[in-house]
């Protein structure tokens, strides 16, 4: 029986699916136009730059998706930064209803209020026009909403359809800061580390490379009784065919009609995006800027270095212009208009490059709420076609969005969202027990001779079944290098940067779930642990059911008994968490803990399997007692095991106590952790947010760290509440 699945298009929607497809074990082909893979998603070199296609950022709600996402392809955090131009106002992005207020002429000002309070409450929301004037009057609508929109789409304010409002419009409130970001409105997104958004695709098109058919074109399909038989392509000239078992398509949605034999016909928007090279090293520090006023033809304006932590090539910037308009000299018209505005001279432009998209946009027009439901009617009635991604489904979709639409083609297709994970109970497939299968996982960012020690440490402990994975945060002392040469045995995964501690560790957690570990042993490079350590650890962990973590007794580094931690625990007055239980120093038998902190922990797959990796917009700094809290909430339990020890080079660790990242990442990472876990948040945030700032600020007289911590302060306020899930990619 035909088992093959084929998946048309090579966008992020389609290698998703191929991807996907492939952790399931499904037999599939990808077929791609273009000798390029991608699509809208894809990236390009130029000048030393890594340009996207356009403006794209990766947010999202999903913590499973997001999981899955930055397993794909290292990403980090950050702020958003856009802005808006209009008639002659910079304006905060999303538009700020006060900014504009004190922008205006009070005559103006007055006008819009009064247009405000008498608009048509009752009016039907028939169009995108009558949406915004009912909800904002017609002199808002006609200042900011209409131009915009009706430039994306070349189409007046009453022929486009409502639907596009209600998934586009927005205003920025006060009550921002204090609730979860959404779609519409988020203050942080992720971002590729190194090769610009394009990154990820490349990072799945690596996974699948053997199953994708470059230069392919789709011509037709062979079907019968509702079933698709096979698909018919064009390569180098000649016409294949490929029997089916179900096809996943991420074409438009017309071609597809067309190829089937129906007429109907939806419309896509032509993008131009103009790439500048500028002769200045940057032209503002935003991401986008948004352009309403229709006499200027960007809709949207990109600045690549702004997406990248990482020092950019030279004193030059390179800049996208999305233009949806049509201009005869479309170069030189962005050029005039970015002069006018006042954001660069013409002198500045040392080279233009212009690439346009056909399928860039689809058009909600007013038609299209007709016509789009018979399309979807005309295509249900082949059971085995299904659609993923922008252009299959006519939306206006980002990365996450065309990744979960895949996911859910792929799961419609094998009628299965599940894997059984790799001895996830502790038993071979024969069911007779054995040696657990650990992997010891070593975080280290410089500090080799301190990474040397821990290592041999390890490896002491001979346990039988045992890899060892060092995670490298990007050293720049030669770190890696020095690994292989001097432990060839040890695996070693360079991070293209310092992604922090959690975000570091995830990649090898994820390496090694994915190699079929079941316990992770964490350790970070400043330390050094006992012969029999792990031998400890693991007898309490393996006669628990429900452990998900078990931790050693920590102890000062050059001491015998001196601990540093042996389990946190939560003090209510005045509130904190204590890193030390004095209560129970002496106590020989192992325990139940609250929290755990996160130098040396052996953790079960479990524990990953139902909670998820570590959150990685901790930078670092209270990311074990979320950990230990997400435990707790799955009624995991955590262990301290007294007579497994360890030590902790704790001078190393506070060698930071004194730099403006560490209270920077300390107001960031506080507010987050009682933003997630304080019950009620509106209570416990002051409470312990007020304690701490007393204790650190005014009795210890830490002052001159004040602007370094608040800007954290406000960065954590601002950060979205997601975490990265691992129920899925855990197999």
């Amino acid at each position: 029986m035909m088992t093959k699945v084929a998946v048309l298009g090579g966008g992020i929607a389609g290698l998703s699916a191929g991807w996907l497809l492939k952790q399931r074990g499904r037999d599939f082909c990808l077929l791609e136009k273009q000798a390029c893979i991608g699509g809208l998603a894809r990236s390009f070199e130029w000048y030393g730059y890594h340009c996207d296609i356009g403006a794209h950022r990766l947010f999202t709600n999903d913590s499973e998706l997001l999981s899955q996402l930055i397993g794909i392809v290292p990403m980090e955090v950050h702020q958003r930064q856009s802005r808006i131009y209009l008639q002659g106002m910079w304006l905060n992005e999303p538009l700020d209803i006060l900014e504009l207020a004190l922008n205006l002429p009070p005559s103006r000002l007055l006008k819009l209020l009064g247009e405000y309070l008498f608009r048509p409450r009752n009016a039907p929301e028939d169009s995108f026009e009558s949406y915004v004037v009912r909800r904002y009057g017609s002199g808002l609508a006609d200042l900011f909403f209409s131009p915009y929109t009706q430039k994306l789409f070349g189409l007046p304010g009453n022929e486009i359809s409502a639907m596009w409002a209600r998934q586009k419009v927005r205003l920025a409130s006060p009550y921002d800061p204090y609730r979860d970001d959404t779609k519409r409105k988020f203050s942080s997104f992720y971002y590729p580390v190194q090769g610009g958004y394009g990154a990820i695709a490349q990072g799945l098109y690596r996974e699948i490379i053997d199953k994708v058919l470059l230069e392919s074109e789709i011509v037709g399909f062979e079907h019968d009784a509702g079933q698709i038989k096979a698909v018919k392509y064009r390569r180098q000239g000649q016409e294949s065919v490929i029997p089916v078992a179900a096809v996943i398509s991420t074409l438009p949605l017309d071609r597809v009609c067309s190829m089937l034999g129906s007429t109907h016909r939806l419309h896509y928007r032509l993008v131009s995006l103009v790439y500048l090279l500028v002769n200045r090293p940057m032209i503002s520090g935003n991401q986008w800027i948004y352009f309403v006023d229709e006499d200027i033809a960007i809709n949207r304006l990109v600045e690549f270095r702004n997406f990248t932590g990482a020092k950019p090539p030279g004193d030059r910037t390179v800049l996208c212009a999305e233009v949806t308009q049509v201009h005869d000299d479309m170069a030189g018209k962005v050029i005039s208009d970015l002069v006018r505005v006042g954001l660069l001279n013409s002198i500045d432009v040392l080279d233009v490059r212009i690439i346009q998209e056909d399928y860039a946009y689809p058009v909600y027009d007013r038609l299209f709420e007709n016509t789009y439901p018979n399309i979807l009617n005309t295509l249900s009635g082949y059971e085995n076609l299904f659609q993923a991604g922008r252009a299959a489904e006519f939306t206006h979709w980002e990365a996450d969005d065309s990744y979960a639409s895949a996911m859910k083609a792929v799961d419609r297709v094998t009628q299965s969202t599940t894997m059984t994970p790799a001895y996830a109970d502790g038993k071979n497939k024969s069911g007779n027990h054995h040696p657990a299968r650990v992997f010891a996982v070593v975080l280290t960012h410089n500090h080799y001779t301190d990474t040397y020690e821990c290592l041999k440490s390890v490896l002491a402990m001979q346990h039988q079944d045992m890899q060892v994975v060092l995670v490298d945060n990007a050293s720049t002392d030669s770190t890696p290098i020095n690994i292989r040469q001097d432990f060839p045995q040890i695996h070693v995964i360079e991070n293209p940067a310092n992604l922090g501690v959690p975000a570091g560790y995830n990649v090898g957690f994820k390496y090694a779930l994915e190699t079929g570990a079941e316990y992770i042993l964490m350790l970070n490079n400043d330390t050094v642990v006992s012969v029999d350590m792990l031998a400890e650890l693991l007898a309490i962990a393996e006669n628990d059911p429900k452990s998900a973590i078990v931790m050693p007794s920590v102890l000062f580094y050059g001491t015998e008994d001196r601990i540093w931690s042996n389990g946190g625990r939560y003090r209510k007055f005045p509130p904190a968490i204590l890193m030390t239980d004095k209560r129970k120093t002496a106590d020989p038998m192992a325990r139940l803990i609250e929290y755990a902190p996160g130098c040396g922990l052996l953790i079960h797959r479990r524990a990953f399997e139902q909670v998820g990796l570590f959150d990685p917009e901790f930078f670092f700094l209270f990311d074990d007692w979320d950990f230990s809290k997400r435990v707790h909430q799955q009624g995991l339990n955590i262990w301290h095991a007294p007579r497994a020890r360890m030590w902790h080079k704790v001078s190393i660790t506070s060698q930071s106590l004194g730099s403006p990242i560490y209270w920077r990442t300390f107001g960031a990472s506080s507010v987050r952790y009682y933003r997630k876990h304080g019950r009620p948040v509106w209570i416990s945030l002051p409470i312990h947010l007020g304690y701490l700032i007393l204790r650190e600020f005014a009795w210890k007289m830490n002052w001159r760290y004040w602007p370094s911590f608040w800007a954290g302060f406000c960065e954590g306020l601002n950060s979205p509440l997601t975490f990265p899930s691992a129920a899925r990619e855990v197999g």
